[in-house]
């Protein structure tokens, strides 16, 4: 996780990106995409808002924002969200759905990072849903998660070697399991609402729904491009892996989706060095050891059989290469489907980054230059 920044230096950034722009901010600004906008509801007088709480529906917004999501109980959730004034005034703008680690929160998630500064810049919303912690008093609470579909089954680890904890919500569901680590609440319906509270509110292009998350929200971005195919024009998880078995969806989406999950480009951030979710794959050391998880290059070759791309990864350059955390990048060239499989390594261990700012600004670099062709997800909720 990276340290928290002050919004005030992250106001001086921006100020500093306004006076002279980095090329990759000028790359965006001067591309045009293929296809067309697919205004959400918000777009034809929506609710404004004012249905926050804002005084003001034409300024600046940012805040909490709670809500009840039907799940196997009501339950209330929430989400951050930072709007950018530029963003009300250009619409439709996309949307970065940016998800937080294990035991964190989502505002300490957004204020650790660029991503409302450079909304501003480029015109999109940022919004951070809110991970829960329903852990049963006296178990070994590894505090707010997300529920990535492997509660109950026993394969994701070694038994002998973890410290798992059945979550109130996987008790009332019949999901207890010897791996399990998070609660069982519907991430996906949780995730799809936070995407409908905001398309009837502001105006989003629907076709521009990006997802990053870090380490546990990593997992939580490979889960929802699998079990949503069709709802996210890019994802960029950072360090951050399918559990042993789910590299193509717990449902085996990528096979049975291929269509709509075509649509979806990925970018992979990750160290080096790090152990708790090796880039290798296998089993986890460090201080969380014991969970196995899928080799990044498999899940990833993956990905690129169903872009139909080339079978090995090449190198490929971007504006970051080197620097102090001798940052390198790869692709699987030639994809059909008009997207990119990339992945970056820097030098680091888990919850390191490649630079102060470094991993925020590829990530939209990346995300950015895609949309969907047609905004159509499968959603089966």
């Amino acid at each position: 996780m990276a340290g928290a920044r002050p919004l005030f230096f992250a106001s001086l950034l921006l100020a500093h990106c306004s006076a002279s722009e980095p090329a990759w901010i000028q790359e965006l600004k001067g591309r045009t995409l293929p296809g067309a906008a697919k205004p959400s509801d918000g777009c034809g007088g929506g609710k404004g808002l004012r249905a926050w709480g804002a005084h003001n529906d034409e300024a600046a917004f940012e805040g909490w924002v709670p809500f009840t999501v039907l799940d196997f109980v009501a339950v209330n959730r929430s989400f951050y969200i930072q709007v950018p004034s530029s963003s009300l005034r250009r619409g439709p703008v996309p949307l970065l759905i940016g998800l937080h680690s294990q035991g964190d929160q989502a505002d300490t998630y957004a204020n650790a990072h660029y991503f409302g500064s450079f909304g501003s810049t480029l015109g999109f919303v940022s919004v951070y849903p809110q991970g829960l912690d329903d852990a049963v008093p006296g178990g070994g609470d590894l505090g707010t998660g997300w529920n990535v579909g492997t509660a109950g089954d026993d394969q994701t680890c070694v038994a002998d070697e973890v410290t798992p904890d059945c979550y109130a919500s996987c008790w009332e569901q019949g999901k207890c399991g010897q791996c399990n680590w998070s609660g069982c609440y519907d991430e996906r319906l949780f995730i799809y609402s936070v995407i409908q509270a905001i398309n009837s509110v502001l105006c989003i292009d629907q076709s521009r729904i990006y997802v990053t998350g870090e380490s546990n929200g990593g997992m939580m971005a490979h889960y929802l491009v699998q079990s949503l195919p069709g709802t996210f024009a890019a994802v960029a998880p950072w360090y951050g892996l399918p559990l042993l078995g789910y590299g193509l969806g717990a449902e085996f989406e990528l096979v049975r989706d291929t269509k709509n999950c075509r649509q979806t480009a990925m970018l992979q951030l990750h160290g080096r060095q790090d152990d708790i979710m090796p880039p290798g794959g296998g089993v986890s050391g460090g201080f969380l050891p014991g969970w196995i998880y899928e080799p990044l290059n498999k899940v990833q070759q993956g990905w690129a059989a169903v872009h139909d791309c080339d079978t090995v990864a090449s190198s490929t350059q971007t504006y970051w290469d080197g620097g102090d955390k001798n940052l390198e990048c790869f692709d699987y060239k030639g994809c059909t489907s008009g997207r990119r499989i990339m992945r970056c390594f820097y030098d680091g261990g888990h919850g390191d980054l490649p630079g102060d700012g470094t991993a925020d600004q590829i990530t939209l670099w990346f995300l950015m230059q895609y949309r969907l062709d047609g905004w159509n997800p499968q959603v089966v909720i």
